[in-house]
């Protein structure tokens, strides 16, 4: 229990050291083999909960801290980001797609349709990587205001939802224009080249044992190197690395 405690102290001066909490922005990147989606958040945003089945899912929650209504209730905002595969691999249209996906929502009262990323090499076209709402919906006394954002790639639909009360909205309304701002869609360069379920929980393994090895040593340079390679561990599929890379992440918090 003691050797827990101190390398959790390690890694609180880490997290603070790297992810200081400040209103500068940070970069983010989530991928999901070719698909990679990116943004910039301000540093009161952190990653709370990241999930994968390494294949055809995957799932960020992004929290801040609890913000006070003049009431003085506490409300906690949330951005998810979610990758899936067509069940059946097919290619995804993406104006159907989120037309259909609509159907999951529950904004009953819209106020505002928008675009992001446009497409530049399509000519004489009006052509954009994400379709965005923002609207909201009643729920018992408070009205929850929501941002629902879908892009597609080949056979890959993302969907992206922000959820706040609108009581306490203007507090992030800032961070949420540089999060739509930033938010940008791109393949990657060096997808992983596993071409079997058995290499990629073997290879899925081997980062874990390597991150845990790395965290032994109590060094920054040692940490930082394993936080990575739990986070491809956790996009390979591994449920235990997903949960370390999350928990890792909010030391401090």
């Amino acid at each position: 229990m003691n050797r827990f405690k101190i390398l959790f102290a390690f890694l609180f001066a880490f997290v603070l050291f790297t992810f200081p909490m400040s209103s500068e922005s940070e970069k983010w990147k989530t991928c999901l083999r070719t698909h990679c989606i990116s943004f910039q958040l301000p540093s009161n945003w952190y990653l709370t909960n990241r999930k994968s089945n390494g294949s055809s899912t995957k799932f960020d929650h992004f929290r801040t801290s609890p913000l006070k209504e003049v009431s003085g209730r506490e409300i906690i905002p949330a951005i998810v980001i979610l990758f899936k595969e067509s069940e059946k691999q097919q290619y995804l249209d993406p104006i159907l797609f989120h037309l259909e996906s609509k159907r999951y929502i529950l904004v009953s009262n819209v106020k505002e349709y928008y675009n992001l990323q446009k497409l530049t090499e399509i000519k004489d076209k009006e052509v954009y990587q994400f379709l965005g709402i923002f609207g909201s919906f009643k729920d018992k006394e408070d009205t929850i205001v929501q941002h629902y954002i879908t892009s597609t790639s080949e056979e890959f639909g993302f969907v992206i939802i922000v959820t706040c009360f609108e009581s306490v909205y203007p507090q992030i309304e800032k961070d949420i224009k540089i999060f739509l701002n930033s938010l940008a869609y791109g393949k990657r360069v060096s997808p992983w080249n596993l071409f079997t379920v058995s290499e990629q929980l073997q290879k899925a393994k081997q980062l874990e044992s390597n991150a845990d090895t790395r965290l032994k040593t109590k060094k920054i340079e040692e940490i930082s190197i394993a936080l990575g390679e739990l986070d491809d561990a956790c996009e390979l599929g591994s449920i235990t690395a997903c949960e370390l890379f999350s928990n890792l992440m909010n030391v401090g918090r």
